[in-house]
């Protein structure tokens, strides 16, 4: 069953994306068959472990995947009624930082160590815009304020900020053109935890005034809780669950998805400690066969272990790719 949003606001829709990598020409099935919509204005959170296919997701949207590694990038991806796996790549420069914006996961390598801040700033806004360089210097540093950097910051180098300021930099340069979609790789997995409080306030923040519709991708269910509206929980490639946030955390279907939680330390616990996944994700180069969680689930069966395993819709809009997903206790 598909998981689409039977609403007028979808302005981002994927659908059947399928991503596959090339190792030592032993293929890397990276994405499997990924779809969601995503509502103008609103905010997606892609949450899964390390490996999953979340970042690889984002970057198809963007398409910036490797040449060399990627042997497969198939499906489509429309914005705004546009198929950004269709268009040439000119015409995908002129989406690329303008309408479509990217937060990478590690600041200290996103930025150019030999160019200036303000530099880089003013670089993403005369890229998209026909004005003269005074005035992209002055939207560079009224950027700077908006993410809580002086102007006196303009012409420093980033080696001589601090990992937070840098963060502050990317989101500055991500959203100097006003984009209609952000993507946030996990942005605060670098910064010690006070930062990252600090830094998600400021992305949500920035994302309410400038109207941006996000996908907001991490391992973090705290960041999920405090930023997103819907969620897609990821695994193997694939999304396992999806739905609205309180779908998720108020009633996790999906054992993955109700093992994530069970791995996150509690007050209230009975015994105090944490009930983690045992064993550790499939190899994408050989993934199993039937249902790619089964080899880690205390309630696989044998059907689990044969065949595609489809979506069931057991809620309104809540989705759980399990064969148990409507059976009592699960």
């Amino acid at each position: 069953m598909s998981t689409t949003l039977n609403n007028n606001d979808v302005f981002l829709s994927v659908k059947d994306l399928f991503v596959e990598y090339s190792s030592n020409d032993i293929p890397v099935y990276a994405v499997n068959g990924v779809s969601f919509d995503l509502k103008r204005g609103k905010t997606l959170g892609l949450v899964g472990e390390s490996g999953a296919g979340k970042t690889t997701i984002a970057k198809a949207i963007l398409r910036v995947l490797p040449d060399i590694a990627t042997r497969k990038c198939e499906g489509s991806i429309v914005l705004d009624g546009q198929d950004l796996l269709q268009i040439p790549e000119k015409e995908m420069l002129k989406i690329r930082g303008d309408k479509i914006s990217m937060i990478f996961q590690d600041p200290m390598t996103a930025l150019n160590p030999t160019q200036t801040i303000g530099e880089q700033i003013v670089e993403a806004i005369t890229t998209h815009n026909k004005i003269s360089t005074k005035e992209a210097v002055g939207r560079a540093v009224e950027m700077l304020r908006m993410v809580g950097i002086t102007e006196e910051r303009f012409n420093n180098y980033p080696f001589e900020l601090s990992g937070g300021m840098k963060q502050r930099i990317v989101i500055s340069i991500a959203l100097a053109c006003n984009p209609i979609l952000l993507l946030a790789d996990e942005p605060t997995t670098a910064l010690d935890v006070t930062i990252q409080a600090q830094i998600l306030d400021m992305i949500v923040k920035l994302r309410d005034e400038l109207g941006t519709s996000m996908i907001m991708i991490t391992h973090d269910l705290g960041v999920i809780a405090e930023s997103c509206d819907d969620v897609a929980v990821v695994y193997a490639g694939e999304i396992v669950e999806s739905g609205s946030k309180f779908d998720i955390f108020d009633h996790p279907t999906h054992p993955y998805t109700r093992g994530l939680f069970g791995s996150l330390p509690s007050m209230a616990g009975a015994d105090g400690k944490l009930h983690p996944i045992e064993g550790l994700p499939p190899d994408p180069s050989n993934l199993p066969k039937g249902c790619s969680f089964h080899p880690r689930c205390v309630h696989a069966t044998d059907a689990c272990r044969e065949g595609s395993i489809g979506m069931t819709e057991v809620s309104p809009g809540h989705f759980c790719r399990c064969i148990h997903a409507t059976k009592e206790g699960m």
